[in-house]
């Protein structure tokens, strides 16, 4: 009977160190889980932010860049340059002055003179590239060169240039006020009585 009995106190007591035994186990077992997913969703949570503030950074390089070169097509696209543009049309356009009228223009460069009938050609203006350029004021220029000479020197090419500033200026001035004096074909000047002069000497290539 003793037997029997340490038998069945020996089976109680690895039944019992077997229990607790697993109990211990499947404790650590589920700590080790929860310790992984917690690692895990660390891993995912780090590489899932690592990429956006990339994003972010390259992001705002890309968008500094993109200023800058925005900056540099403004710089160039306002960038003025008067002899850069292109001929507009414009209907409502009027002329700055009537070539029929002016006393100064010579017959070889006054179109209506000689025999054009339409006037569409005078309703073209020069729109300069990057810059407005303000409509022409004879008055205002013949105030800003009160009492100066200037003095145009050239060809024929300079003499309608000559031509054509003596009538916008003539056009801005009661005609008493005006006079034209030359001096055989080759000298002209034209006075304003605001004590402006401008002179043109013909000189030919030689």
């Amino acid at each position: 009977m003793d037997t029997i009995s340490c038998i069945g106190e020996g089976w109680r007591l690895c039944t019992a160190a077997s229990f607790i035994s697993c109990i211990i186990l499947i404790f650590f077992l589920n700590h080790s889980h929860d310790r992984v997913n917690l690692s895990t969703l660390g891993n995912i949570a780090i590489k899932s932010t690592l990429p956006a503030n990339e994003s972010d950074a390259n992001m705002k390089l890309l968008q500094v860049a993109d200023l800058k070169e925005h900056m540099k097509q403004i710089n160039k696209e306002d960038k003025c340059n008067v002899f850069d543009g292109k001929w507009v049309y414009d209907p409502k356009q009027s002329p700055l002055y009537q070539g029929a009228q002016c006393p100064f223009l010579s017959d070889q460069v006054s179109c209506q003179r000689n025999g054009r009938a339409d006037f569409m050609y005078e309703k073209w203006s020069w729109e300069a590239k990057g810059c407005k350029i303000p409509r022409f004021n004879g008055t205002d220029m013949l105030e800003r060169l009160r009492g100066k000479r200037v003095i145009v020197v050239g060809d024929s090419l300079n003499r309608n240039q000559w031509e054509s500033l003596a009538c916008l200026l003539y056009s801005a001035l009661p005609p008493s006020q005006a006079q034209v004096d030359v001096e055989s074909g080759i000298y002209k000047v034209f006075t304003a009585k605001v004590g402006f002069k401008v002179l043109l000497v013909v000189e030919s290539f030689s």
